[in-house]
């Protein structure tokens, strides 16, 4: 059984329907993935496409953006500017009401970045994004949570949009389907154990299929055989509580700036609250009652 893309109708346009709503929570909980044929308008996503693309070319996101190198593609941060301010692509409809079903509704923003397969990039290591861990250090020794934690909802989903047409040539990334529920075990699974446990897919399609994945979803990018980078946007959403410990070292990991933030429908703003823009400065150096 394939990972399900979702289609949506013209009656899911503003609000999902309860029907679509149970297939995308079914499709995660079992595969720790879903797909979608057409979650984005095609001329939105080629206004995002030439954004990032511009950046990439003129060297903007290696000298400002760039976070890390993996297997000859690098990830950066990219700014909510331009195109990444239309509500289309950060607030649809669609897209807050299925995040809303799993995450709850007071889900945040976390991070977007671009991600870039470079000519030549090779297979990337089968990995998880980030997963809990209840461990404990007493007396110098690591105590790990033996418990099963493997029924937890989800913490944190990425919404991955391919801003090209994926092929296996180009770089698909690779999706480990179930692997989810292994992630929290108090020793996790390696390598080998994944891929003769859970069946891989690799996420391929036009332009305009997307799909999500849960964070603890086992996954790695395929090589990029073709002259052409192949970029992908990784759109993260967590719990409120949630703060991605891969991106600890990165500030800020949610850039938009005040003016930009000004501009957001204020019905949008809390998506941004982790954002440094949506807070206020406090015991400001110098400052004098």
């Amino acid at each position: 059984m394939a990972i399900p893309t979702i289609e949506f109708t013209k009656q899911d346009a503003k609000t999902p329907s309860s029907r679509t709503l149970r297939k995308v929570r079914s499709a995660m909980e079992r595969d720790g993935a879903v797909a979608f044929a057409n979650l984005f308008p095609l001329p939105l996503l080629k206004r995002l496409r030439a954004e990032v693309l511009r950046r990439h070319a003129s060297g903007e996101l290696h000298a400002r953006g760039l976070v890390r190198d993996i297997a000859g593609r690098y990830a950066a941060v990219v700014p909510f500017e331009g195109p990444f301010l239309d509500p289309r692509f950060y607030a649809d409809p669609k897209l807050r009401a299925m995040l809303a079903g799993l995450l709850g509704e007071d889900y945040r923003i976390s991070s977007l970045e671009t991600v870039i397969a470079m000519p030549g990039a090779y297979r990337q290591h089968q990995h998880i994004d980030a997963p809990i861990r209840f461990d404990r250090s007493v007396g110098g020794k690591k105590i790990v949570f033996r418990g099963d934690l493997s029924g937890l909802p989800p913490y944190a989903v990425t919404l991955c949009v391919p801003l090209c047409d994926v092929t296996e040539e180009n770089g698909p990334t690779a999706i480990w389907r179930g692997s989810h529920r292994a992630a929290l075990r108090a020793r996790p699974p390696g390598e080998r154990e994944i891929a003769r446990r859970f069946p891989v897919e690799h996420m391929k399609g036009p332009l305009g299929r997307s799909f999500f994945f849960d964070y603890r979803t086992f996954h790695g990018g395929m090589p990029n055989h073709t002259a052409q980078p192949r970029p992908v946007l990784m759109f993260v959403f967590t719990r409120s509580w949630f703060r991605d410990p891969n991106t600890a070292d990165v500030f800020p990991r949610l850039l938009v700036s005040k003016r930009s933030l000004a501009r957001i429908p204020a019905r949008h703003r809390e998506l941004f609250h982790l954002a440094p823009a949506s807070r206020r400065a406090l015991w400001a150096a110098g400052k004098k009652r």
